[in-house]
């Protein structure tokens, strides 16, 4: 799988749709950030990791850092220094970190487009590509916890945990990412199609990458 070209492709529909944005629009999926904030992560994100700067620094998070770093950047800042650490950005998105940086583009496209209310590229291939990282750590957290569970994305089914599975999760490649990373509520998370027990040993996996929403995201 070429991860430099599915994020290269989610990029440019990033790109495009900030260019007709109003800056100020809050991004209710990341709380406190408008879209000058969410361009301005990005941007610094991908300048981080090919930098290998990680560090949180006096922030909450690596991600907080970032955004505080170029508070009232405009987006056309942003953009440029997106374009500009790209340039060389290759060994950072082949390595295998790069599943972590699609991971990080096809959500927050998802997040921009939500705050914008233009839904879209729900089935692009990126957003499957973009749950291998999260999924491998959901198996080790399944094994750990001496669960298994069985996933059905769209028509492809596996088993994540190292027992035979008694709960079957069917859903969809975008809510599965959508849920992983902390942008549904509990009660949506619950209300998902599943099939066999109860669900609720199950859920502090799922939550690997965030926590539960307490209002629901309008998408």
């Amino acid at each position: 799988m070429d991860s430099a070209k599915l994020y290269d492709a989610t990029r440019g529909r990033i790109v495009e749709l900030l260019g007709g944005a109003d800056p100020a629009t809050p991004v209710e999926a990341c709380p406190g950030w408008n879209v000058r904030d969410l361009a301005a992560h990005l941007a610094g994100g991908l300048a981080a990791f090919v930098a290998r700067d990680f560090d949180a620094g006096e922030h909450e998070n690596f991600g907080e850092r970032i955004v505080a770093e170029r508070r009232g950047q405009s987006i056309e800042a942003s953009v440029a220094e997106w374009a500009k650490s790209r340039e060389t950005a290759d060994e950072a998105i082949e390595s295998p970190m790069g599943a972590v940086l699609v991971a990080e583009v096809v959500g927050h496209e998802q997040d921009l487009r939500t705050a914008l209310g233009q839904p879209g590229a729900r089935d692009d291939q990126a957003v499957r590509v973009a749950l291998d990282r999260p999924l491998q750590e959901l198996a080790k957290k399944l094994a750990s916890d001496d669960l298994a569970l069985r996933i059905v994305l769209d028509t492809d089914a596996s088993v994540y945990g190292e027992r035979a599975p008694s709960v079957t999760l069917t859903t969809s490649a975008y809510e599965l990412g959508r849920v992983m990373g902390g942008r549904r509520t509990e009660a949506e998370v619950r209300a998902l199609d599943w099939g066999g027990s109860d669900p609720e040993p199950y859920l502090p996996a799922l939550m690997l990458f965030g926590t539960f929403r307490e209002t629901s995201l309008e998408e």
